[in-house]
């Protein structure tokens, strides 16, 4: 079907949804889209919560990819040291996880999500 107005298309509709969504987010949760840590549908999905709520799931999604992060570190630091060859036993590597997060008392949030 042929669009009858040039503000039928999808560059139109596009804009329109992102000043809506703007509108409605919180800047912590703008700057996170802008960012590519969200799609357009999880931009507008969390833009309808309320600006407590956005902050709290960003929040909560920044600790968790740091506490990801710091796993995967202590992971390739153990793998670094030891030989090759060595069987790798899994509660050396989860007790080595737990070490770091252990050690890690910056905030709560990140050894929340250590575990």
């Amino acid at each position: 079907m042929r669009r009858r107005f040039p503000s039928d298309s999808y560059a139109a509709d596009k804009a329109r949804r992102l000043r809506r969504i703007n509108r409605r987010a919180v800047p912590e949760l703008q700057k996170a889209f802008e960012s590519g840590e969200l799609s357009l549908r999880k931009f507008d999905v969390l833009s309808r919560l309320s600006p407590r709520k956005q902050r709290r799931i960003i929040a909560s999604e920044k600790a968790t990819g740091a506490a990801a992060l710091l796993a995967a570190r202590t992971i390739d630091q153990f793998l670094d040291g030891i030989g090759a060859g060595t069987k790798i036993l899994l509660p050396e590597v989860a007790g080595a996880i737990r070490n770091v997060c252990s050690k890690t008392t910056t905030t709560r949030t990140p050894q929340r999500n250590c575990r």
